[in-house]
């Protein structure tokens, strides 16, 4: 592809408000600052400790604002860029493998967790199947932005409050507001 090409494309889904929105300097400190806020908050509560809050709070000053780049789909019959925001170092990275953390065991508990490809082909290898069966496989795009943000969040606290119970590491009030509260977000 082209360089001219794929600035272009890139340069189109960029112009597609729909699903994107440009993100200011001053947006990137607000989200730190609410980063911030709810690590204090989870802390002064007691739900982390010390040590938790100071990794917490390792990003840069001034956070890093995310990066917008495409990715060639070479493999495609017309290649094309697939969008990447890539926020290393942005201020909801610690943060978010902190929530990581936490969901990680509801997803491993579900019937239909795969871990990736070689869990897969070594579920596929272990399972008998019935005289006749089809296995079909699904290519599903852009399925993080078609689910409606609050139908998922709240869809994963449900799942939060059913998993954990009485005993959630963390109120799911402050779930909500992590989740809720991302760097794209305004």
């Amino acid at each position: 592809m082209k360089k001219r090409d794929k600035t272009q494309i890139g340069q189109i889904l960029l112009d597609d408000r729909n699903n994107y929105t440009p993100l200011e300097e001053l947006m990137v400190e607000a989200t730190s600052q609410k980063v911030e806020q709810i690590t204090e908050e989870l802390y002064q509560r007691n739900y982390i400790d010390e040590m938790t809050v100071k990794w917490l709070s390792q990003v840069p000053n001034p956070p890093r604002v995310p990066v917008f780049y495409t990715l060639t789909k070479i493999h495609k019959p017309t290649p094309f860029g697939g969008p990447i925001v890539a926020g290393n170092d942005g201020p909801t990275t610690r943060i978010s493998a902190f929530v990581d953390s936490i969901l990680q065991s509801i997803a491993k508990s579900q019937k239909s967790y795969l871990k990736d490809t070689t869990d897969f082909v070594n579920f596929i290898e272990r399972t008998t199947l019935p005289e006749g069966t089809f296995l079909v496989s699904l290519d599903i795009t852009s399925l993080n932005k078609n689910i409606p943000q609050e139908e998922g969040i709240n869809t994963v606290c449900k799942a939060y409050e059913n998993f954990y119970g009485d005993n959630t590491p963390i109120p799911t009030q402050s779930l909500t507001e992590i989740l809720r509260d991302g760097p794209l977000e305004k």
